[in-house]
Formats: C-alpha cells, structure tokens, sequence
C-alpha cells in the first residue's frame, strides 16, 4: 500500500521529533518519564475514553423518502472531485469550461468523463461545539446556522451533531427547518472538547448521505481535550472519506514566543493547524474569525461555495483494487491560470477487491 498522503505524513514528523529528543535526551544521562519501552507502548494505547463513541440515531427518514428529487447515475469507479476555483481577490471564478481543466492522480494524466458547474445537492452535517467556553458565543451560532440552511440548496439534507465531552446526534438527516431549529433551541451548554470525536463521527454520518455531495461545517472555539480518537485516527478517517470538512475555529490568539519557543507549538497553535490541514485536505477552507459575529458572513461564503463548484469526474488509469491512497493534482490551462487559487480534496483512497 502506498503511503498515507502529506497530511498524515506531517503528522508523523512530529512524532519523529519527538523521539529524536527522547534518545537524545537519554544519551546525555537525562531521565525521563517513559522510563521503558514497555511503559512507552502502553501509554501509546492509552485513550481518554475507554470505549469508542457512536452517534445513536434519531428518526431519520425512509431512505426512499429522502432519494425522491435529485438524482444522479453513479459509477461506482469515476473519482469526483469538488473544485473552487477563485481569482486573487478570493471571488468565485465561473464559466470556465472542461478543457480548461487539467487532472493527475498520481503524477499520471487523467481524461475527464464527466464535468459540470451545477447546483448539486448535499449531505451536510453542521457539527457544533457545545462545551462550556462555547456560552457566549452559542445564539450567534445558532442563528448563523439557521441562516446558512437557508442559504443552502432546497434539495440538501442535513443533519446535526452538538459534541462537548461526548458526542450527540441532534437531529438526523432531514430538510425541514423548523426541527433542525428546534433541536438548536434545545441545545445545552456545558462540558468539555472532545473535538477529534466529533469529526470522526461526522464525516462518518456525512458518508452515509445519498446527495451527490459530501460536507460538513465544524464550528468550535477550543482545541481536543476529551476524544477517544487519536489525532491521526481522526485524519485517517478524512482522508478515507469524499467529505469536504469546513471549519470555523474562535481559537486564542497565537502568543508571542521567546527564543526558545520557536521550538515548540501553542495550544492554540495545535489546534489552528489541525483545522487547517484537514479542511484544505478535503478542498475545503478552514476560518480563524476575530469576532463571533464574523460567523455570519462566513457562512454564507461557505453556502455560496458549495453551490458553486466545478465538479470535476475521471475513471482512474490505475485498474488495481488494492485500497491505495491515491494522490489527486488539479490545475488549469497555463493560459488562464495566472492569479488563480484552486481547492479541491489533494487525493482518496481507492476500493478494495470484492467491495462495491
């Protein structure tokens, strides 16, 4: 198997530093916590949470219920891939056409089977953070949450997760604004983050949806405290998935660092980058709003994205079934590439023989 793409790669470069301290640190005579290497693969093991979290489901709809409207052939071997494309002042970019597009799975050539602009409808998962910190900031969310259902396709089908210390599923997937503003007025605030849990669990809902197109919006203002899930656990299932993760993150502002801090990351440092990486994994965007009131607009952009993508579709080259991570490059023509940012999800991981 190939391996895992850069973000689980950066991730184990963290790792790696560690360790070259640990040996280092021994050499020099230094005693240390993990006295053994017994002790230091028991602590690897160790969670916060001693059994692995589930969203118990609500009362969803029929799944032939929720199939009626949009519909979409499906080959269970074309890659789609969900692509932003914005010009340098961060403005949508439209109208550009199939030959415009280039795309690669790893370094090799694709030929696009299947392109479009359209308004395509979505599973959606809004995945807010209910811990303690979240109580003032929790109505302005709320509303913005509401406002962002509306500002959505009419065919999307949402559901919601609140997470503090445990995970919940609010409401199961359904069109009808009126319940989920109903389990938002119902929300209760308390507890604490467990950040890693939630994301897991929600992309995992987000797979389940029969829409065309995968996302969740993540909202919370603190880093993982509380998760039964590792960080690269957590990642793993990201990249595993075709779900574009969005992330609004109120995190403390990054502190000022002496000469020796350059060394070493912030709490707030940490949990900047682990929204960042997996949101522009997934060809999403990861926000660090200043003021709560700022989540208004930014919902709205993230409404405004998602009905505006190029969806951008290839049977892969390489035939082989093996569960491969395979990694995906999207350009545009050279000739109108000039001042052009472009998104999309930087690779997936291929069926397995004998799956569908």
């Amino acid at each position: 198997m190939r391996p895992r793409a850069d973000l689980s790669a950066r991730i184990g470069v963290f790792a790696c530093i560690t360790v070259a301290v640990a040996l280092a640190a021994g050499a020099a005579g230094i005693s240390l916590l993990a006295a053994s290497p017994s002790q230091d693969k028991s602590q690897e093991v160790q969670r916060k949470k001693p059994v692995k979290p589930e969203l118990e489901s609500g009362s969803p709809q029929d799944t032939r219920e929720r199939q009626k409207g949009y519909t979409i052939g499906v080959n269970v071997d074309l890659v789609v891939v969900h692509t932003t494309v914005l010009d340098k002042s961060g403005h949508f970019i439209s109208g550009l056409k199939k030959e415009d597009f280039r795309i690669y799975e790893d370094g090799i050539g694709q030929t696009i089977n299947l392109f479009s602009q359209e308004d395509v409808p979505v599973s959606l998962g809004i995945v807010i953070d209910t811990s303690g910190s979240m109580r003032n900031k929790i109505d302005n969310v709320n509303r913005a949450a509401l406002a962002f259902i509306k500002a959505s396709n009419p065919e999307d089908e949402v559901f919601l997760i609140g997470f503090n210390d445990q995970v919940e599923l609010l409401e199961d997937y359904t069109s009808d604004l009126e319940e989920i503003a109903d389990a938002l007025d119902n929300i209760v605030v308390s507890g604490g983050t467990a950040l890693y849990d939630a994301i897991h669990l929600a992309v995992e809902k987000a797979q389940k949806g029969i829409k065309p197109k995968k996302a969740i919006i993540l909202i919370t203002d603190g880093e993982d405290r509380d998760s039964y899930y590792k960080l690269e656990e957590m990642t793993a299932k990201v990249q595993e998935s075709d779900v574009q993760v969005y992330s609004v993150g109120f995190l403390n502002p990054v502190p000022d660092k002496g000469l020796f801090g350059r060394w070493s990351k912030s709490v707030p440092e940490k949990a900047r980058e682990a929204l960042q990486l997996i949101s522009e994994d997934t060809g999403a965007k990861a926000f660090f709003p200043q003021k709560v009131t700022d989540i208004s607009q930014i919902v709205s952009e993230v409404a405004y994205e998602l009905r505006n993508q190029y969806s951008i579709g290839y049977v892969s080259s390489n035939t082989a079934r093996d569960g491969s991570y395979r990694r995906v490059k999207v350009e545009i023509d050279p000739a109108k590439a000039a001042g052009r940012l472009v998104r999309y999800r930087r690779g997936y991981t291929a069926a397995r023989a004998g799956t569908n």
